[in-house]
């Protein structure tokens, strides 16, 4: 085993060797390197300033010997000076030994910054051969005698991004500094950074050092809409808009066109042929080309010149138009043509061959005009050629229209009235109007009313029977026919006058069809209360017509009108019905007048005046009134009432009454009265009498009730004075004294005393009240105290109380007031709880009578 391995091992090392000899022989004899390479920049007259595009351009002299259809290239674009790859990249191209293949790649920033060198290798599935030698294009960086900045004054597209170099001189490299300029790609080229360019229509100015150059920043043609069309029938006029404008200045940046080779100027472009069908249109500047196309028939496309030196021709309704051509192949074109009379389009074209005049029909007289031709193609019409001048005409006079004729009763007197011929109903300037009577025995009589009148007064109307009135509006151009009314005496009212209700601010009138109406009928109105002449409007309705609408134009609000409606007959015109109302109702336009009040006693009679009918504004219903009584500053409820006087009852004070007149709108103004309600002098004498009588009646009953109840009123108001109470043994002794007369004083000496009995309750007891009474003289009372007054008189009294131990209340009453009265007469009461013991009083001897000394011990003595 050893020995078969070992002998294996040499034998598969000298295999792969020679393998891989063989696959290297085949390699350099099957893919050799690259060979008739040219580089060069792709430069045109636009971009001479700054080449971008790289062109590479080689034969292979061994595609003989190839098999495949498609050749692959490997290419690598290198920054020559700094050997750095800026590209790589893998193309196919076919196998054509007769060709030489071609390649461009477009460079970031223009070629003459730097040199680019260029090499190539060919490659297929299984191998890949040499590189080829490095082909340059050498960049102006190499002996560039001046600073120069890269690209120079060239145009890029809106939203482009570009990158500038500055190539400097070689003493200026190493003081150099820039604030754009900062990437060095070689010893003498500075790069940007990629600058944005955005819209602007402005261009953008770069600096270094000191050379510099202009960005400009644009868009490519955006012509469009070309339109070819034949005017004087032999040549072509094409013209286009110009879209989007390209932001481009500077006679560089202009766009130029070309029109089926030719060049040409903006808009209009004229080819002196019109044998062609089809028209291509180039606009190229120096960021893009547009190219548009038209086709068509030229004689599909007629567009007409102007009609020159119009002229007019005036009838009084009619008026010829006339005008010339100033090319002569016009004659023999069959063309239409259209009128624009007074801003407004004639209502009838014009046809023919080589057309140049027409009449205007149906014109209204004596009237001016203006008026202007256009002209097309009446086989292919294909638009309308430009207006001719404005030529001015006016038509004749003609005899005026009819006029209108009506009838006015008004205050027992009948008038002939007509509308006022319009301008146009005139046909010229009137003169006047001619006015002609002729009653029932056929006599007439003129009278001619001048060119402002509208009426005429019936002078016959007195007379019997019908009468027939014609009138007539003249001018120069004569008479107009007549217009005539047959006029009866003043109807009086024929017919029962009934309300109507306006509608939407005008009236709606509907009547009944008359037997006896031949030419329909005739509806007038005119306000209630008017005495103007004139003053009647009047519309005609067509015969089969039962209705007919009054507008709001032609009436006004708050103003009652009278409407009538007629049937016209062969003879005078028969009134049917009539009616009055309101188009609107409004609220009254004035307040009551003459407000007066007259007072009787608490009576108040309150008048004042209608308001007057035309200022009514609507269909009264009635007046309020209204009081407001001043003193208590209270309105009463309002009243309403349909008189002009009222009859009210007042409470006395002073009153404020509002009165005004109201509509279903709303109250007019108020009318105030102000007056005074005084009291009655019989009512106040009544009044007195009867409060008198009432005070006496009332204090009689409360007199005889207070009689009736005397002791419990004595009880309630002025009680007994309660006894006075004491507890425990004491003894208590004063002296009390009283003026009686002149002469003498009676005093008092008093002694109380309390007896507890043991065997009772503990709240039992006696109270011994001892009382001694003398008389002194008063005339010796206030004279020298040495002299004691002379007693007259004495009186003792013992008096016992027992006390109750259950009601010793009142029996304390009692004694307290017993104590602060020395006069107080204890009275015995039998059926209480307390008993009095009283002596008689005794009468004193003068030997008894103390002496002032005595008198004096005695007062203070306390064993008295």
């Amino acid at each position: 085993m050893q020995n078969c391995h070992s002998s294996v091992m040499p034998v598969w090392v000298l295999c792969v060797l020679l393998t891989s000899l063989i696959h290297q022989t085949e390699q350099d004899g099957h893919l050799p390197p690259v060979k008739y390479v040219t580089v060069y920049a792709e430069e045109n007259d636009i971009f001479k300033s700054g080449a971008w595009v790289l062109n590479v351009a080689w034969r292979d002299e061994f595609v003989e010997n190839t098999e495949s259809e498609k050749l692959m290239y490997d290419i690598e674009v290198l920054r020559t000076e700094q050997m750095m790859r800026v590209h790589h990249e893998t193309i196919q191209v076919k196998a054509d030994p007769t060709t030489r293949h071609q390649w461009k790649w477009t460079s970031p920033l223009p070629l003459q910054c730097t040199s680019h060198s260029v090499r190539l290798r060919r490659r297929d599935q299984h191998q890949t051969g040499n590189w080829s030698a490095l082909y340059t294009y050498e960049g102006q960086d190499l002996n560039a005698s001046k600073t120069t900045v890269y690209p120079q004054d060239q145009y890029f597209l809106v939203g482009s991004s570009i990158t500038l170099c500055c190539i400097l001189k070689a003493e200026n490299v190493p003081s150099f500094s820039s604030h754009m300029f900062k990437i060095r790609i070689s010893n003498r080229t500075i790069i940007t950074k990629p600058v944005q360019l955005y819209s602007t229509s402005r261009p953008i100015i770069l600096d270094c050092d000191d050379a510099g150059t202009t960005v400009f920043i644009g868009y490519p043609p955006d012509d469009q809409n070309l339109t070819c069309v034949t005017r004087d029938l032999s040549s072509m006029q094409c013209s286009w808009n110009h879209g989007r404008e390209t932001l481009i200045e500077g006679l560089k940046g202009e766009t130029k066109y070309t029109l089926n080779g030719r060049h040409c100027q903006f808009s209009p472009c004229v080819l002196p042929e019109n044998t062609e069908t089809s028209w291509t249109l180039t606009a190229q500047n120096p960021l893009g080309v547009k190219i548009i196309n038209d086709t068509a028939d030229p004689l599909h496309r007629v567009w007409l010149r102007a009609p020159k030196n119009i002229l007019s021709n005036a009838n009084e309704r009619n008026a010829t138009l006339q005008w010339s051509w100033d090319l002569q192949k016009y004659n023999s074109f069959s063309m239409i043509c259209q009128v624009e009379l007074n801003g407004h389009i004639y209502n009838k074209t014009f046809s023919g061959t080589g057309l140049k005049s027409f009449v205007l029909e149906d014109l209204q007289p004596f009237t001016g005009y203006s008026a202007k031709v256009h002209c097309g193609s009446s086989e292919h019409f294909y638009t309308w050629s430009e207006w001719s001048e404005m030529t001015l005409f006016r038509t004749k006079e003609d005899i005026p229209e009819p006029v209108d004729v009506w009838m006015q009763y008004l205050e027992e007197s009948t008038y002939v009235i007509w509308k006022q011929l319009t301008k146009e109903q005139s046909h010229g300037v009137l003169t006047g109007y001619e006015v002609t009577i002729t009653d029932t025995k056929n006599k007439t009589s003129s009278n001619h009313a001048g060119p402002n009148t509208t009426y005429y007064s019936d002078s016959a109307e007195n007379e019997t029977g019908d009468h027939m009135i014609s009138v007539s509006a003249k001018n120069s151009a004569g008479l107009s026919p007549p217009a005539s009314i047959i006029i009866t005496r003043y109807p009086g009212s024929s017919v029962n006058l009934k309300r109507i209700n306006g509608s939407n601010g005008g009236f709606d009138i509907v009547w009944l069809e008359s037997s006896s109406s031949t030419c329909g009928y005739v509806v007038d109105w005119f306000p209630t209360y008017s005495k103007e002449k004139c003053a009647v409007q009047w519309k005609r309705i067509p015969a089969g017509h039962l209705s007919t609408r009054i507008e709001s134009k032609f009436l006004k609000q708050g103003v009652r009108y009278n409407v009538s409606v007629y049937s016209c007959t062969a003879g005078a015109p028969q009134l049917l019905q009539r009616g009055e109302g309101y188009a609107i109702e409004k609220k009254p336009f004035e307040k009551v007048r003459n407000v007066k009040g007259k007072p009787n006693g608490r009576h108040l009679v309150l008048s004042w005046e209608k308001l007057p009918l035309d200022k009514h504004g609507g269909f009264m219903l009635g007046y309020k009134v209204t009081i407001f009584h001043s003193d208590s500053n209270t309105t009463m409820k309002p009243m309403i009432t349909e008189e002009t006087t009222v009859n009210l009852t007042l409470d006395p004070g002073s009153y404020a009454i509002n009165v005004s007149a109201f509509t279903s709108v709303g109250e007019g103004d108020n009318a105030t009265f102000h007056g005074r309600i005084e009291k009655d002098l019989l009512e106040m004498i009544l009044a007195t009498v009867l409060g008198s009588s009432v005070a006496a009646l009332m204090f009689i009953i409360i007199t005889f009730l207070c009689y009736r109840r005397r002791k419990w009123l004595k009880k309630m108001l002025y009680p007994d004075i309660p006894k006075p109470k004491l507890s425990g043994q004491w003894t208590k002794k004063g002296i009390y004294c009283s003026e009686m007369t002149e002469r003498y004083m009676k005093c008092e000496i008093q002694e109380v005393h309390s007896i507890e009995r043991p065997a009772l309750d503990a709240a039992d007891g006696i109270l011994l009240i001892r009382s001694n009474s003398i008389l002194l003289p008063t005339n010796n009372l206030h004279q020298n105290n040495s002299k004691f007054p002379v007693v007259s008189s004495f009186s003792h009294v013992t008096s016992f109380i027992t006390l109750d131990p259950i009601s010793s209340r009142p029996c304390v009453q009692k004694l307290t007031s017993a104590i602060e009265n020395p006069t107080y007469n204890i009275i015995s009461q039998e059926s209480g709880n307390m008993s009095l013991l009283s002596e008689p009083a005794l009468e004193m001897d003068d030997s008894y009578l103390p002496t002032p000394n005595n008198v004096h011990n005695h007062f203070h003595d306390k064993d008295f």
